[in-house]
């Protein structure tokens, strides 16, 4: 180097080092070892030999996350002793790193040595990739797991992240195709959060429900069937034509804002309380019996991805009463089927009024599905 600075050597296993948290090792670790309790079984059942661990990846650095943590934990008191009552070993780590989950899954880690890990439940943020976030800022991906080290015994895995859910197939395929995956699709609101972990729900899936079914039984874990058999959403074979006249006036009957996006328009459609919800509008060619050909105006709006969590009850409360609006499934590109609502009209003959209570209460019905769902509204 100039001015008579020695050359820098760097040591080999430093070259082409990926940036990203120090590695902890025993001597430095990113956790605090005491963070983890393992409770024995209070009785003998079906747990007997297996292990379900909490793992709680938020960061200890950040008093809003430790405030959630507080949330969480004052909730799964009694889902611990449901699973210790029938013979598992729990273990409970309120600073859970890579390794640890890593470890979790293979029946590896501290307190579950010989143990089947039958289940775990990871509570943490998550990234749109599919990422989970760990308490020392680390994150862990499902390409960051060998499926060949994964224990054939784990029945259930449940990712309490943000958007984690939407990548539920390739999770499952990073866990060697065993567990049960469940998780929210997209970011949810810390009630609903805490909503999933409280007893005594009505039509939603809890951690009591999933635990009592997959858990407190040996019934088989059902395949993974993703988005087989499912339409591609009704929007991809759209096309904007005729509608270039009309959705000027359509939108202003609304009073909502729009745009063209190549072969349909979005439409920022206003409702009560300050909300508000995109309607993609376009036109499809009918190939129902009796139509085959007519000239529809379509309608779509998304929701957000479905999962375990979600029940049909959910999804078709209020789906019943009479009107426009219909929930649908279609493939989501994750292989995660996604929630939309839609409605299909015949273009010719139905007025601009007409055609804007159509977008209407699509936009009202995925509002309210949702907020009934995830708790917050992503427009």
């Amino acid at each position: 180097m100039a001015d008579g600075v020695g050359e820098v050597f760097l040591p080999a296993d430093w070259v082409d080092r990926r940036p990203g948290p120090k590695h902890w090792t025993t001597e430095a670790r990113s956790d605090d070892p005491a963070a983890r309790e393992v409770h024995a079984p209070t009785g003998q059942g079906i747990g007997d030999g297996k292990a379900f661990l909490f793992l709680f990846g938020y960061k200890t650095t950040s008093e809003q996350d430790r405030a959630m943590l507080a949330m969480e934990l004052a909730e799964i008191d009694d889902d611990i002793a449901v699973l210790r009552d029938a013979g598992y070993t729990v273990v409970f780590d309120r600073q859970a790193t890579r390794e640890d989950l890593l470890e979790a899954v293979a029946g590896t880690g501290t307190g579950v040595e010989g143990l089947t890990p039958a289940g775990f439940y990871w509570s943490s943020h998550g990234g749109a990739d599919g990422s989970l976030e760990c308490c020392d800022g680390a994150t862990v991906r499902p390409d960051d797991l060998d499926p060949a080290t994964v224990s054939p015994g784990l029945r259930l895995a449940i990712l309490g992240a943000c958007y984690v859910g939407a990548h539920a197939p390739t999770w499952r395929a990073a866990l060697g195709g065993h567990p049960l995956v469940a998780g929210w699709g997209r970011p949810v609101t810390l009630e609903r959060a805490v909503d999933f972990l409280e007893e005594g729900r009505e039509s939603d899936i809890g951690l009591d429900d999933l635990v009592k079914r997959w858990l407190l039984t040996d019934d088989p874990v059902p395949a993974s069937t993703g988005t087989s058999g499912l339409p591609p959403a009704a929007v991809e074979g759209g096309r904007t034509g005729r509608l270039k006249k009309r959705i000027a006036t359509v939108a202003e009957h609304l009073g909502a804002g729009w745009a063209e996006h190549g072969n349909h328009y979005d439409v920022s459609v206003p409702l009560p309380d300050g909300r508000s919800h995109v309607v993609q509008v376009f036109l499809v060619d009918s190939v129902e019996p009796y139509t085959e050909g007519e000239l529809l105006c379509g309608m779509e709006a998304e929701v957000g991805p479905t999962s375990a969590l979600i029940t049909p009850e959910t999804l078709l409360a209020g789906s019943a009463r009479p009107g426009y609006g219909r929930v649908a499934l279609v493939a989501g590109k994750t292989g995660v089927p996604q929630i939309v609502t839609q409605s299909f009209t015949p273009l010719t003959g139905a007025s601009s009024r007409h055609l804007a209570a159509h977008c209407y209460q699509v936009a009202l019905a995925a509002d309210a599905l949702e907020f009934s769902v995830f708790g917050a509204d992503e427009g």
